[in-house]
C-alpha cells in the first residue's frame, strides 16, 4: 500500500493528481508574454490605442510592469474559453456589437493563447520527470488536470517526456468531461482510475486547486510556491507548501 510524504505529513495514498501551468512548469514564462502577445494582437487588428491595452491587462489579472499574473484573476485561473469572453466584454464596453466582440476574440485573442507551446516556453520547475518517475515507480498512478487545452497540454508533456508517464489527463476542452474548479474533476479522475477519492492527492499552485481538492475530500492538499498564487493565500487551504514536486516523496 503506498505511502507518500510532503514535509513531515504522511498519507497513504495510490493517485497524485498534479495541476499543469504553474506546478510542473514555470507558469510566468509561458502565459506573461503568451497574454501580451494575445492582447496586441487583438488591439492590432483595431487600430486603438493604449487604454484598451491597459484595460485588457487588467481584465484578465496580468500586470504588464512586472510581467507578473495576477493572483486568483482569470489569466491565473480560467480556461482560454472564458478568457475570450472577458475579452469580448472589454471589446464590448467600447461601443462594439457583442456579436463583434466575440468574433475579434475568438479571431485574434484565443488563437494566440491555444497556440502549441515552443520549447523556449516550457520550463520545468525543479526535476519534474525524476518526481514522478519515483511516484510511479512507487505504485502510485499520477493525473494531470489543467485549464488549459488538450493539444497544448500534450505538447508540453511531450517537452517534460511524460507522455508515457501520466495515467490520465483533464484538460478544459474535454468534451462531456468537468472542468477545474469543479471538485468533481478529481472526483472523475478517481473514478477513471479506480481510486477512492480519500487516497488521492492534489498538488497544485493556486488556491482554486487547492480548495477544489479540499472540497472534493482528498486525502492530502501540497501547494507549489511561486507560481499563480501567492504563498500567503496557499498557506490557507494547503496541507503542505513545497517549492518544487520533488519534495512530494515516497514514505
Amino acid at each position: 500500500m503506498p505511502k507518500l510524504k510532503a514535509l513531515n505529513i504522511s498519507v497513504n495514498a495510490d493517485l497524485v493528481v498534479f495541476d499543469k501551468d504553474g506546478t510542473l512548469i514555470d507558469f510566468h514564462t509561458l502565459w506573461g508574454p503568451r497574454v501580451e502577445r494575445a492582447i496586441d494582437a487583438t488591439c492590432a487588428s483595431l487600430g486603438w490605442n493604449q487604454s484598451l491595452t491597459n484595460k485588457l491587462t487588467t481584465a484578465l489579472g496580468y500586470d504588464p510592469q512586472t510581467a507578473q499574473v495576477v493572483s486568483q484573476g482569470p489569466l491565473a485561473t480560467a480556461p482560454i474559453s472564458e478568457l475570450e469572453i472577458v475579452v469580448a466584454t472589454i471589446l464590448f464596453q467600447h461601443q462594439m456589437s457583442w456579436e463583434h466582440a466575440k468574433y475579434l476574440a475568438s479571431e485574434h485573442f484565443g488563437p494566440v493563447m491555444s497556440a502549441l507551446p515552443q520549447p523556449t516556453e516550457i520550463n520545468p520547475l525543479g526535476h519534474v520527470h525524476t518526481a514522478i518517475a519515483r511516484l510511479k515507480s512507487s505504485g502510485v498512478q499520477v493525473a494531470i488536470a489543467t485549464s488549459d487545452d488538450r493539444a497544448p497540454t500534450e505538447a508540453a508533456l511531450r517537452e517534460l517526456n511524460l507522455t508515457q508517464t501520466v495515467d490520465l489527463i483533464l484538460c478544459a476542452d474535454d468534451p462531456g468531461t468537468p472542468s477545474k474548479p469543479d471538485p468533481s474533476v478529481l472526483h472523475y479522475i478517481s473514478q477513471q482510475l479506480a481510486v477512492g477519492i480519500d487516497r488521492t492527492v492534489m498538488v497544485g499552485d493556486t488556491v482554486s486547486d487547492l480548495e477544489m481538492a479540499r472540497q472534493a475530500g482528498v486525502a492530502l492538499t501540497v501547494g507549489i510556491t511561486g507560481g499563480a498564487d501567492k504563498t500567503a493565500e496557499l498557506e490557507s487551504c494547503a496541507d503542505a507548501l513545497l517549492s518544487s514536486v520533488i519534495g512530494l516523496v515516497p514514505a
